[in-house]
């Protein structure tokens, strides 16, 4: 394991810390010197890797927790060692195989920079080129976040829509103030989520739908990250590092491989250990032993499936199965073999308790709202009446898909309207305001120890972690790890792209999840290849 690390960049943390925070971070916890040589992150790393089951010599080691976790929070993987450490980067070479990646961190659900990218994704260097995005997908509309100063924190669900090409428009002249994030997803044919929205289908020869390297997970979502700002020659070095924009304190539901391809992306970490300190929006619930966080509303099972959701297609499982044995029974019947009688008796009985069952399931989607898996929730979100300045001409602020649905339908008949009503796609999942996964706690605090033991005193208990990283370079980051990013761009803006995975509760490389559920909706959906 420890040949796998390399040096960090001795400017990972420095150039965003004071001389007093390199000293002390949060409670006074001492934090390593910027300049951590090979052998101390090797060190250190080796030590809590034991800890946390990444060589199987150690596979029954337990890692120390700090505070305890209480009976909602089982979370069992990698913690943070100490405040203020420094996540280790590792070099991608063609001999890290899939199953290693797994064992050494997706498993023991450890944060890791990879320093390189794979060859199935090769083809996203190809994004750097804005006349390339351009041409591929400039005219798709897409829904943008929006921020009124330089200093807010994106996060909030404000969005306005407007086209590829307004939005790189205003990438190359510098505005900061729009972020590209992700998008409204619709229901494919048979009404589940799609795995991309419609804008990120432009793109899609360019990137496999399941990395390599992520083995056998099952991909949830794809997206692109992009945006602007200030003319590098028009900010000093500190404002470089400062003014860049932030994502505000949040955890994501799913494993993130987050890949970086224009500017520079620094990450402030927290692990799910310490979810009870963040002070989150949602009420916290639990927190499966992966790290899957729950909230009041949006209990899941570990692997993130929603309860019902996989009742209903166990249901329909069932109903397969008996409709096949009840076939085979009549068969028998009907040749007059021995014992036929019984096997159709107990393949109709099969048929009844499966049909039960299904319509039990249908009952609870019908009442609780269809095929869900929480990345927020559906339910609209009334208006903030904030009036914001429209900079852009064109660019069309919205607050609701509703309003927008209703806006472009309203001069049609009832007879355009069925035909809307049956061919349009279902919006599923979309972007919605003050989320359960997001702290309250402004990023601009998160340095300022005097106003966080006034206000938020709780998380000065956790333990950060932090890592950069730089164009050609990935960072894997297991599900509800929370993380406040800074994008600080180059002077073509920031630019990542990103693939979400249900996150795997099991230790079996071949079988991530202790349900079949996921891979079993994704070989449906998908032929693999």
């Amino acid at each position: 394991m420890d040949q796998l690390f390399q040096k960090i960049d001795p400017t990972n943390l420095a150039a965003t810390m004071t001389s007093s925070q390199k000293k002390k971070k949060r409670g006074g916890d001492s934090i390593k010197d910027a300049t951590t040589t090979t052998t101390d992150i090797s060190s250190a790393s080796s030590t809590s890797a034991k800890k946390c089951r990444i060589s199987s010599s150690s596979s029954s080691s337990s890692p120390s927790l700090s505070p305890p976790l209480t009976a909602r929070n089982q979370y069992k993987g990698w913690t943070v060692p100490q405040n203020g450490f420094l996540i280790p980067t590792i070099q991608y070479t063609s001999s890290l195989t899939p199953h290693e990646f797994f064992q050494n961190f997706i498993y023991p659900r450890r944060p890791v920079v990879i320093n390189g990218i794979p060859s199935d994704l090769c083809h996203l260097l190809k994004w750097t080129d804005n006349e390339y995005l351009l041409a591929k997908a400039g005219k798709e509309k897409i829904m943008v976040e929006q921020r009124q100063s330089s200093s807010d924190s994106f996060g909030q669900g404000k969005e306005v829509s407007m086209s590829f090409d307004q939005f790189i428009k205003l990438v190359k002249e510098g505005d900061d103030k729009h972020y590209l994030t992700t998008q409204n997803v619709l229901a494919n044919q048979d009404g589940r989520p799609d795995l991309m929205a419609p804008f990120m289908k432009a793109f899609q020869e360019d990137f496999p739908l399941r990395p390599q390297l992520m083995g056998c997970l099952v991909p949830q979502n794809i997206n692109l990250w992009m945006g602007g700002n200030r003319p590098l020659h028009k900010q000093s070095p500190r404002e470089e590092e400062t003014n860049g924009s932030t994502s505000g304190l949040h955890h994501d539901y799913h494993d993130n491989l987050y890949i970086v391809l224009r500017g520079k992306k620094k990450f402030r970490l927290f692990g799910p250990n310490d979810a009870e300190l963040m002070y989150t929006r949602g009420k916290l619930v639990m927190v499966h032993p992966n790290g899957r966080i729950n909230y009041e509303g949006e209990v899941t099972t570990a692997y993130g499936a929603d309860v019902k959701a996989e009742s209903a297609a166990r249901a329909s499982k069932a109903k397969e199965e008996a409709e096949k044995k009840l076939c085979e029974a009549e068969e028998a019947v009907n040749e007059g073999k021995p014992g036929a009688q019984e096997m159709l008796e107990r393949a109709e009985e099969m048929m009844e308790e499966a049909m039960e069952a299904l319509i039990d399931a249908e009952v609870d989607d019908e009442s609780d709202g269809n095929y869900d898996d929480d990345d927020g929730s559906d339910e609209d979100e009334e208006d903030d009446n904030e009036d914001e300045d429209d900079d852009n001409g064109d660019v069309k602020e919205i607050d609701t898909d509703e309003e927008e649905y209703a806006e472009e339908n309203e001069d049609k008949d009832d007879d355009e309207m069925d035909e809307v009503t049956l061919h349009e796609p279902r919006l599923v999942d979309k972007t919605v305001k003050n989320p359960n996964n997001f702290s309250i706690i402004d990023p601009s605090l998160l340095d300022n120890e005097k106003e966080l033991h006034e206000k938020y005193p709780l998380i000065q208990e956790a333990k950060s972690a932090f890592c950069e990283v730089q164009t050609g370079q990935m960072l894997y980051l297991p599900a509800s790890w929370f993380h406040e990013v800074r994008s600080i761009g180059c002077d073509g803006g920031h630019l990542a792209m990103n693939y979400w995975f249900h996150p795997p509760d099991a230790s079996d490389f071949e079988t991530p999840y202790s349900s079949d559920f996921w891979p079993n909706d994704y070989r449906e959906r998908f032929a693999e290849s």
